[in-house]
C-alpha cells in the first residue's frame, strides 16, 4: 500500500520529484562515419569506405519542465535534453577532431527536388556551382553533430523560414530540437501502474507520422525515465523517443532475472524485424511512405527531419537487407556491441540500466539529375549512429527503492503479525481481568473474620429484606476498597453508627425479654410442652417463636421454630432447626 501510494505523481511527491529531474547519469555515445576515399568515390571507381570513429560521449541532462497538473490525473509538461561534453569518457576522442563527412543540406535539397521539372534541377546545379558546394566536405565532428554554417542553409533560412527555420544543420542538434514540444503523461492516481507512461504527445495519442494506429500510437509508451509498473513476466512495453519518430516494442529477451545494484529486472530488447516495413509483419506496412517501402531494416523518418532523405535502422546494418553493406565497406555488425538492452525492475517499471542504439542515415533514390551526385543514386550512406546508454541507477536512488521493494515486502507481514498478537494479547488480559474482578465481586473465596458476622446475618435477615447497615457488613471489605479515602472514612462513621444501634436494639430485646416470664423460662423443654397446648386451637395463624436463654449454655444459640396448622386441615407438622 505504501509503495503503490508513493508510485502516484503529485506535486512536490518523491516520485514527481524523480520524474521531473530525474537524478541519474544519463549519456549519449555518438560514433561517426568519417569517409577515408571520397574522391574514388564521387568519380564512380570505389564503393565508399567508411571509418567509424568515437565515441564522443555526452551528458543528457533529462528534465521536464513547466509541469501542470490536469483534472483529469495527467500532467503537461514541455521536455529539455540539454548535452554536456564530457571529454573523460570521450576516450581520447575531441570534439574538434577533423572528420570528412557527406553534405547534409545539399544532398537533402537535392533529393527533394529529384523529381521536380528540368527547370527547378538545372537552376539548383547552377546555384551549387556558383556557391562553390562540394557533397563531400571536410569539418570538425562538433560541427557535424551540432551545425555547421552553409550558404544553402542561410538561403533556405531566408526564403523558406517556415520550412528551414535553422542557419545550420546537425544532425544531433535537429535529433534534440524539443523546441515548442509538449507532452502529457498519467500521474497514476486512477491505476498507479500507468504513471509516468505518455497519455499524449503534442496534444494527440497518435503521431501524424503514420496513417495507422499501430505505426503512430504513442499512448502507454514510456520516454525512458519509468516504464509501466507492476509488469507480468510476459508483458510488452513500448519505448518511444521524439529521435526515433515512432513508438517501438520491448519484448522480454530471456526468463532471466538481471541483479543491478540491490534491484532485480527483465531484460528487454526491441522487437525481433523491429524496423520491418511489412515484409514479416504485414501491419508495419504503414512505415512505408506512398506505397514505397524501403528496404528491410530501414525506418524512413524523413517525415521528422524536415523531409530530409534521413532512415534510422541498426548500427552497421545488423538484422538488415544484406544488400545495404554491399554498398558500403568498412562496417561490421556485432549482436554484442549493437545491440540494445534495457533492465527494467518489474514492480516500479524503474530501468536499472539501458541502452538503446540507433543509427542515421541517408537515402537516396535515383539523383543522377545532378551532375556532382550521380555517384548517391539509389545508395543508403551511414553518418553516425549512438547509444542513449545509463550504465546503473545511483547509489541513493539504488538504497531507496531497495527499501521500497526488498525491505517493505519482508517487513509488512512481520509487523502484520506482530501487531496482532499484541493486539489478541491486550484483548484476552482484558477480558480476563474484567472477569476476575466481576467473581471477586460476586463470590468472595476469602472469608475474613468480618465476614464471618456477615454470613451470619443472613439467618437472621427478616422476609428476604436487609437493612442498609446489614448490606454493609455484607459488602464489607469488598465494597470498601473500591472506594475513595474520602467516601472510606465517611463509610467508617456509618459502620460506627450501625455498631452502636446494633448494641442498643440488643439492650432493648433483653429488657423485653425480662418483661415476659413466660419468654424467659429457663426450661428449654417447657416451650415444647406448651406446643401441645396449642393443638387444639383453632388458629389459622402461624407462630414464630425465637427463644434466647442466656442462662443455658445448651440453648443459647438455639433456634426454635413450631408451626402449628389448622387441625381440621389433616396436617399437624413440627420443624425444628438448630
Amino acid at each position: 500500500m505504501i509503495f503503490k501510494w508513493k508510485l502516484i505523481m503529485r506535486e512536490n511527491s518523491e516520485m514527481f520529484d524523480l520524474w521531473a529531474k530525474p537524478p541519474v547519469d544519463l549519456y549519449i555515445k555518438i560514433y561517426l562515419f568519417n569517409i577515408t576515399n571520397a574522391e574514388a568515390f564521387l568519380a564512380g571507381r570505389e564503393k565508399m569506405n567508411l571509418q567509424q570513429l568515437g565515441p564522443y560521449v555526452y551528458k543528457e541532462l533529462f528534465t521536464h519542465e513547466n509541469v501542470t497538473f490536469n483534472a483529469n490525473d495527467t500532467i503537461s509538461t514541455f521536455p529539455r535534453h540539454p548535452l554536456v561534453w564530457q571529454e573523460d569518457l570521450s576516450e581520447g576522442n575531441k570534439e574538434d577532431d577533423p572528420v570528412v563527412m557527406i553534405n547534409i543540406a545539399m544532398l537533402a535539397i537535392s533529393h527533394l527536388t529529384a523529381d521536380r521539372n528540368i527547370f527547378v534541377r538545372l537552376s539548383l546545379n547552377s546555384l551549387f556551382t556558383t556557391l562553390k558546394s562540394e557533397p563531400i566536405v571536410r569539418m570538425t565532428a562538433k560541427e557535424f553533430m551540432f551545425g555547421y554554417n552553409t550558404k544553402l542553409t542561410s538561403l533556405g533560412n531566408t526564403f523558406m523560414p517556415n520550412w528551414i527555420y535553422f542557419d545550420k544543420v546537425g544532425l544531433i542538434d535537429r535529433m534534440y530540437d524539443f523546441n515548442n514540444d509538449y507532452e502529457t503523461f498519467y500521474t497514476g492516481k486512477t491505476d498507479t501502474s500507468l504513471s509516468g507512461l505518455y497519455a499524449t504527445y503534442m496534444g494527440n495519442t497518435d503521431l501524424p507520422n503514420w496513417p495507422e494506429k499501430h505505426c503512430s500510437n504513442i499512448e502507454l509508451a514510456s520516454d525512458g525515465s519509468k516504464f509501466r509498473s507492476f509488469i507480468k513476466p510476459n508483458d510488452t512495453l513500448k519505448f518511444f523517443r521524439k529521435s526515433m519518430c515512432r513508438p517501438i516494442n520491448l519484448i522480454r529477451a530471456d526468463n532471466d532475472i538481471v541483479t543491478k545494484g540491490s534491484l532485480q529486472g527483465y531484460r528487454y530488447r526491441f522487437e525481433d524485424n523491429a524496423f520491418d516495413n511489412g515484409r514479416y509483419n504485414i501491419k508495419n506496412k504503414c512505415f512505408c511512405r506512398k506505397g514505397y517501402c524501403q528496404p528491410i531494416g530501414l525506418l524512413d523518418v524523413s517525415d521528422c527531419y524536415y523531409g530530409f532523405p534521413i532512415s534510422l535502422s541498426l548500427p552497421h546494418f545488423m538484422d538488415s537487407d544484406p544488400g545495404l553493406r554491399t554498398n558500403v565497406t568498412g562496417l561490421q555488425s556485432s549482436r554484442e556491441k549493437h545491440s540494445s538492452e534495457f533492465i527494467v525492475q518489474p514492480q516500479s517499471g524503474l530501468p536499472l540500466s539501458l541502452t538503446a542504439k540507433i543509427q542515421i542515415n541517408l537515402h537516396f533514390k535515383n539523383m543522377r539529375a545532378f551532375r556532382q551526385l550521380q555517384a548517391f543514386s539509389y545508395q543508403t550512406i551511414p553518418t553516425l549512429w549512438f547509444d542513449i546508454t545509463m550504465p546503473q541507477l545511483p547509489n541513493d536512488l539504488d538504497f531507496l527503492f531497495s527499501m521500497y521493494l526488498n525491505v517493505l515486502p519482508y517487513l509488512e507481514p512481520i509487523v502484520f503479525w506482530s501487531c496482532s498478537i499484541i493486539g489478541f494479547t491486550l484483548v484476552f488480559y482484558a477480558i480476563t481481568r474484567a472477569t476476575l474482578r466481576m467473581s471477586n465481586l460476586t463470590h468472595p473465596t476469602h472469608i475474613s473474620d468480618n465476614n464471618r458476622y456477615t454470613k451470619a446475618n443472613l439467618f437472621n435477615s427478616q422476609n428476604g429484606v436487609y437493612k442498609s447497615c446489614e448490606m454493609q457488613k455484607i459488602e464489607g471489605k469488598e465494597k470498601s476498597r473500591l472506594l475513595s479515602n474520602e467516601t472510606y472514612d465517611r463509610n467508617e462513621s456509618n459502620n460506627k453508627y450501625c455498631e452502636k444501634k446494633e448494641d442498643s436494639n440488643r439492650t432493648r430485646s433483653s429488657y423485653i425479654l425480662d418483661l415476659e416470664p413466660a419468654l424467659s423460662s429457663s426450661d428449654c423443654g417447657s416451650n415444647t410442652g406448651n406446643s401441645s397446648n396449642d393443638e387444639g386451637n383453632e388458629s389459622d395463624t402461624a407462630t414464630l417463636t425465637i427463644s434466647r436463654n442466656s442462662s443455658s449454655s445448651s440453648c443459647m444459640l438455639g433456634m426454635q421454630t413450631i408451626i402449628s396448622l389448622d387441625s381440621s386441615s389433616g396436617y399437624d407438622t413440627s420443624i425444628a432447626e438448630s
